[in-house]
Parts: C-alpha cells; sequence; structure tokens
C-alpha cells in the first residue's frame, strides 16, 4: 500500500537549473557578425579631397593675411622717414661766428632728423628743466621776467606749448639725463634763437641771443603736424576757461572799485 499522502504516481523531478531539460536543446545566443566598414565610394573620395584642398588653402590665405597685417602694423607704428638732407651742425655766440660747439653730421642727425642736446643750450640760454624719466618741463625766461614751458613727454612728438598741444614732425627724445631736441622745434617756437641753413656747405647754424631772452610761439608753423581736433577742442576750452575766470575778476575789481 503507498504510504499516506502519497498518490501511486511516481514522483517528477525538476530538471535543475543550469542544466537543459533532457530531451531539449540546449539553447545558445546568435554569434555576432563582425562589422564590416562601408568603403567610401569614389564621389565621396573627391568630395574629401576637395574639402580638405579648400581647408588647407583658406588656413594658408589667413596666415598669409595675419602675416601682412603684423609687418604692416610694425611698419607704421616701429619707423619713421628717414632724414635725406644730412647736415652739420654748429652752435654760434650772437656775433654769428664764434662757435661754441661743432656735431658731426653723426653726432646732429639720426632717422628722425636734425637734433641738438638740451644740454648745451641750458647754460648759455638760462633754460630750466623739472620732471621725471617719462615727462619734463623745458622752462624759458621770457620779457619781465615770465616764463615760457614748453612740456614733453618721452620719445613722443606731441609737445605742449605754453599750454597749447602741439604735434612736432620729430619727436623729443630721452638719453639719460639729457634730451635731444630737433632743431625744427627751436627754429618754428622759440623766437630768439636764429636756425640758418646753408645748403651749399650743408651746415645748420644755430645762434645764440645776446640776452636769454625769448618768446613761445603758440600757432602751428606748416612743417608741423597738425593737431587732433580732440587736442584742438581741449586748448580752446582751457582757454574759453582761463578768459571766462580773468573777465570775472575784472568784473569783481571794478564792482569793489565802484562800491
Amino acid at each position: 500500500m503507498p504510504a499516506p499522502g502519497h498518490s501511486g504516481r511516481p514522483a517528477q523531478k525538476r530538471p535543475t537549473q543550469g542544466r537543459p531539460a533532457q530531451g531539449r536543446p540546449a539553447q545558445s545566443k546568435p554569434a555576432r557578425k563582425p562589422n564590416k566598414k562601408r568603403s567610401l565610394s569614389a564621389g565621396e573620395k573627391r568630395g574629401a579631397q576637395l574639402l580638405l584642398a579648400i581647408l588647407t588653402v583658406a588656413l594658408v590665405l589667413y596666415v598669409v593675411a595675419v602675416l601682412i597685417i603684423a609687418v604692416f602694423l610694425w611698419y607704421s607704428f616701429g619707423t619713421t622717414p628717414k632724414n635725406t638732407a644730412l647736415y652739420e651742425l654748429e652752435l654760434l655766440e650772437s656775433d654769428g661766428k664764434t662757435r661754441i660747439k661743432t656735431y658731426s653730421v653723426k653726432q646732429a642727425n639720426n632717422r628722425y632728423g636734425l637734433y641738438i642736446p638740451y644740454s648745451d643750450l641750458a647754460a648759455p640760454c638760462s633754460f630750466g628743466v623739472a620732471g621725471d624719466g617719462e615727462q619734463v618741463t623745458l622752462f624759458l625766461p621770457g620779457e619781465d621776467g615770465e616764463l615760457g614751458s614748453i612740456q614733453c613727454s618721452r620719445d613722443s612728438s606731441l609737445v605742449r606749448v605754453n599750454g597749447s598741444p602741439v604735434r612736432l614732425a620729430s619727436p623729443i627724445l630721452f638719453e639719460g639725463d639729457d634730451y635731444l631736441l630737433p632743431v625744427s622745434l627751436l627754429e618754428n617756437y622759440i623766437i630768439g634763437l636764429t636756425v640758418q641753413y646753408d645748403d651749399e656747405e650743408k651746415i645748420c647754424a644755430v645762434t645764440l641771443p645776446k640776452t636769454p631772452v625769448f618768446t613761445l610761439k603758440q600757432h602751428r608753423p606748416t612743417p608741423s603736424a597738425p593737431c587732433t581736433d580732440e587736442q584742438l577742442a581741449l586748448a580752446e576750452r582751457s582757454t574759453s576757461q582761463t578768459s571766462g575766470t580773468s573777465s570775472d575778476t575784472s568784473n569783481q575789481t571794478s564792482a569793489g572799485g565802484n562800491a
């Protein structure tokens, strides 16, 4: 007799996990097929080569344009027209004959033009100077004890003659404790120094006055470069403010006198 709790059917064994059931074939994953790269067609290859050629040409043109711009900027800001007329320079006393100092062509000329050291004019002309290594003001004795002023910046052609901005054809050069002044500055802006040129002998003579009294020109002569509109407007504004202050002072003085 069968045992209690059991039927008469034999017990069936369950298939063990991980093992295929008997009588059924084992299921396997399909093998992956290797990916084959598609080769480019002849038209696609020609297109890629054409694109590469265009990019190469564009890059070359860009580099050439950058180089041209760089050379142009360097030439514009880093160079100045060279001086073509080379003169010897003589510093003469008031008689116009006695030489105080003579400068050779090499000493007096550079690529900017004809120059004279400030130190050679300071003592005989009673010039004064104040400032630092970047900006100085030259003081010139004038009539009735008044002083004229020329404000100069290092290696700059922009100066202020008695406060009026003027751009010279050549810059003021700072060399150590001395300053190289273009002869054109003496010729065009300082009344009292006589500048004469001997074109045949190629000699420029700067004659000092008997009495060191000078007057500064504030107008702009033809050889000098014009100032910018902003500089001229600033100069006119300063002049108008000075005139307004003077008129107010005179009005107050007259009013006080009438009172």
